[in-house]
């Protein structure tokens, strides 16, 4: 006696009256017996809702929130940067273009002088110290052509004087720049490479110039080289 099997049907969704028809791709994937790829992120989704307890809306909002924070954030930091480049800009323009207050006194002190302080303890040779002199004066020069021209000029009419004295130690160096700061007369130290003799960025020649009584105030007490 041969062996029966029996199959059980089950209503579909076209016979049970008004349900509505399954979409066809997910028909398809139905009777194939496959998940497509979008069942498989709608029920991640889903999962991933259920676990946080959040519905996909409350997720979503966030994130569009959080996303355009971000993009505030940035706005304000941009312009803020770009407006204090500019008004860095601004600011060492105009301190470029304002003269140094020796160039009043250029038309009405004739006596203009020079001042080249060496550092004695960096044992520097006669042509180094000549080379780091040159530089100092150039730096002094290229200040004195954009904000004190006439006290260039005076200068180079009182014959263009120049004297070179020693100093013993940095901050002796710094401390006499300082002073001359103090006596808004313009200095100039040539900090060095250290290519060949001496340590790098070392501060080898400081340059002065003005009126001959007052820079004498600053390095009259200096021994000559």
């Amino acid at each position: 006696m041969g062996a029966s099997a029996s199959v059980l049907s089950l209503p579909t969704a076209a016979t049970i009256p008004g349900a509505a028809p399954p979409p066809p791709g997910r028909a398809a994937a139905a009777a194939s017996g496959e998940t497509s790829e979008e069942d498989s992120e709608d029920n991640s989704e889903e999962d991933d809702d259920e676990n946080s307890g959040r519905s996909r809306p409350a997720k979503r909002a966030p994130a569009r929130k959080r996303a355009g924070l971000r993009l505030l954030f940035w706005a304000r930091n941009v312009v803020t940067k770009s407006d204090s480049a500019k008004e860095a800009e601004r600011s060492k323009a105009q301190t470029a273009a304002s003269p140094l207050e020796v160039e009043n006194l250029a038309e009405i002190i004739e006596d203009f002088k020079m001042v080249l302080v060496v550092r004695n303890d960096l044992k520097m040779g006669k042509g180094k110290i000549a080379a780091q002199c040159s530089h100092a004066t150039l730096g002094l020069f290229k200040k004195l052509q954009q904000r004190a021209p006439k006290s260039l000029r005076r200068w180079e009419r009182c014959g263009q004087v120049k004297v070179v004295v020693k100093i013993e130690s940095e901050e002796d160096m710094l401390v006499l720049q300082g002073r001359a700061k103090s006596l808004n007369l313009p200095t100039h130290i040539t900090i060095d490479a250290g290519r060949t003799q001496i340590a790098p960025n070392s501060r080898t020649v400081m340059a002065i110039m003005g009126p001959a009584d007052m820079v004498d105030d600053v390095t009259g007490g200096l021994k000559l080289l």
